[in-house]
């Protein structure tokens, strides 16, 4: 009974922002005819546009800690509340995320049941949804720049000329995330937030440190890596997707050399 409920008011609270067209287009997670393919083709192909107009681009791909667990129950209320959301289905909705309890249990064994003080429900209809609405503001702080997100998997990313303009806006761009991160009370994952520079071979070559200086706060700048695993692709400064290729290869050769063999 509780799956069909979560289902009806899925629905309503799904067709509601669909009809005052809420949430925002930056985000490719749970939500009708989007997938990570969509993510991919966007992000890619706006950086391949920045090629083709000559400029660098330099993307900062955000690595939050444990988001779906670390929703705040009082400031997703308050987002529901500001998207129009009336008093009486935002008691239900306090209602449906107040006084739960969990547990670790281990070869029968079980520990004493702990209060969920934040989080969204997991394994949930509606867990997804509520964690769309409560990140659905990010894009607003990131004025300067391009974001995209699938789910919590955030890049934010700008193309510009040369590296100095780059940098700077960048650097500006990441502080007011920060900001906003700190006011919503998730938690970066500084040590898997990285920053990553893509351009034409010869663009890059001419650099004499092809490397982006972002910085955090407290813990200095952030690593710039050569190649990510970004929703499942491999991603490389040149846009290549050699890197893609040559693990994806090193994972079908056995398998074709087994179908082979028999």
């Amino acid at each position: 009974m509780s799956k069909i409920l979560e289902k009806c008011v899925y629905t309503q609270l799904r067709d509601y922002y669909q009809y005052w067209n809420y949430l925002t287009p930056d985000q490719s997670g749970f939500r009708p005819n989007h997938s990570t393919t969509t993510a991919l083709l966007k992000v890619c192909n706006d950086i391949q546009a920045g090629m083709e107009q000559g400029n660098l681009t330099g993307a900062i791909f955000l690595d939050f800690a444990k988001a779906f667990d670390t929703v705040d129950h009082g400031i997703l209320l308050e987002k529901l509340k500001n998207s129009g959301i009336g008093d009486r289905t935002l008691t239900w909705f306090q209602s449906y995320v107040s006084d739960r309890s969990q547990y670790v249990s281990i070869y029968g064994s079980s520990s004493l049941p702990l209060p969920v003080t934040c989080g969204v429900p997991q394994v949930s209809i509606l867990g997804p949804l509520l964690f769309t609405i409560f990140i659905n503001d990010l894009p607003n702080v990131c004025k300067a720049s391009t974001i995209h997100m699938y789910a919590d998997n955030t890049v934010i990313y700008t193309s510009k000329p040369n590296l100095q303009q780059l940098e700077a806006v960048l650097q500006e761009q990441f502080t007011e995330v920060e900001k906003w991160i700190k006011h919503n009370k998730l938690f970066l994952n500084n040590d898997k937030t990285v920053t990553m520079l893509f351009g034409t071979a010869p663009k890059l070559h001419k650099l004499q440190n092809p490397h982006l200086c972002v910085g955090t706060k407290s813990n200095g700048p952030l690593t710039t890596v050569t190649s990510l695993k970004y929703l499942g692709m491999w991603l490389d400064p040149n846009l290549s997707f050699g890197p893609h290729i040559e693990k994806l290869s090193s994972k079908l050769y056995p398998k074709l050399g087994a179908l082979y063999r028999n």
